[in-house]
């Protein structure tokens, strides 16, 4: 009868997979870029959005409406460009107007 011994060593034991640390790191970097850019854009269009508001008050002055009127022509005008393609939309956009007038005390 032969006998073989078979001889198990286990391997080492690793304190964490290579490259681990480093890609951690990077992760946490991009979600901070990602924070950062969120923030930024977040910043950069309620700029656009005080700009527009601005400039629609400062038209609506020139032409001597209220604001709420201003914005009641600018909508039905923008009905009038979707007439012909989309005429229930366009519907939708003068219904808008109308009840925006309506809420605002114009009509």
């Amino acid at each position: 009868m032969n006998q073989e011994i078979i001889v198990v060593t286990p391997p080492a034991a690793v304190r964490e997979p290579r490259g681990a640390e480093a890609a951690a790191r990077f992760a946490a970097g991009l979600q901070l870029v990602a924070r950062r850019l969120a923030a930024a854009g977040r910043s950069v269009w309620q700029a656009l959005e005080d700009e527009g508001r601005r400039r629609a008050i400062q038209q609506s002055k020139a032409r001597g409406l209220s604001l709420a009127a201003f914005e009641a022509a600018q909508v039905r005008k923008l009905a009038d460009q979707h007439e012909r393609t989309d005429p229930r939309f366009a519907a939708e956009l003068r219904a808008a107007a109308t009840h925006h007038e309506t809420v605002h005390g114009i009509s």
